[in-house]
């Protein structure tokens, strides 16, 4: 199985953390980046070979991982040009130009407990979206509808009332699914208005079309989010949760 780790974009709402440093390189305690914590989950649940999509201060992410132990993994840096003009559909659109088997892509600024990958290894279905429940929803989750096991929509504009679960921005593909996503990745990315869209968005478009997007649930405090500076202090405080494992 193969992980692409989303990495390309400034982090600007991290500033000043992140003003010469790449998000997925801010320290969340013991040592470990973000993107470290990620790669130790990853090659603890048996994930041999990893593409990180990187843009903003690329160099850093490259020497970073010239000085991780790779312990038989394979890592290889893609560099997304764009970073500054668009979102992450397009680093996950460069990713799906090499990849043409199953893969999981992973948001470069989620940390996540090895049992988050290893359920959704174990879930069925040829496209499965990770998500959680949660007991409210505030206007910065990415929310989700599911009925029966399926996920039915996607966005950070749904009604709260009405949402039943938050993305937790880790997808699974099946080499069907991910040929689905790259077709439908193809036709909308000729709109250059598309090119500022989350790629949750072409799930979207995906699910209307009628193919199934399935989902696995996970534990709310399985993993965690890095978005704005209070975040980064409530991962350091549970550190020892997530990375303990791997000292």
């Amino acid at each position: 199985m193969i992980a692409i780790l989303l990495s390309a974009g400034k982090g600007s709402r991290m500033y000043p953390l992140t003003a010469n440093t790449p998000k997925c390189l801010i320290d969340i305690g013991k040592g470990k980046t973000i993107l470290e914590s990620q790669l130790d989950v990853l090659q603890e649940c048996g994930i041999t070979k990893v593409y990180i999509v990187a843009g903003y201060r690329i160099e850093q992410v490259q020497a970073k991982i010239n000085g991780h132990n790779l312990n038989g993994m394979e890592i290889e840096v893609l560099h997304n040009p764009f970073f500054s003009t668009s979102n992450n559909i397009i680093s996950l659109w460069l990713a799906t130009l090499l990849i043409k088997e199953p893969c999981i892509s992973i948001n470069g600024d989620d940390i996540f407990k090895p049992d988050v990958i290893n359920k959704l290894l174990q879930a069925e279905g040829d496209i499965v979206m990770t998500i959680d429940r949660k007991s409210e929803y505030d206007s910065d989750d990415m929310m989700v509808i599911t009925k029966e096991e399926r996920v039915v929509a996607v966005s950070k504009d749904l009604d709260r009332d009405y949402a039943n679960g938050e993305s937790v921005g880790i997808i699974r593909y099946s080499a069907l699914g991910l040929k689905i996503l790259t077709n439908l990745l193809d036709v909308m990315l000729r709109d250059e208005s598309n090119h500022q869209q989350f790629y949750l968005q072409t799930l979207q478009k995906i699910m209307d079309s009628g193919v199934a997007v399935n989902y696995c649930e996970v534990e709310e405090d399985d993993w965690a989010e890095i978005d704005f500076h209070p975040d980064v202090t409530d991962v350091r405080n549970r550190v020892d949760y997530f990375v303990q494992q791997f000292q």
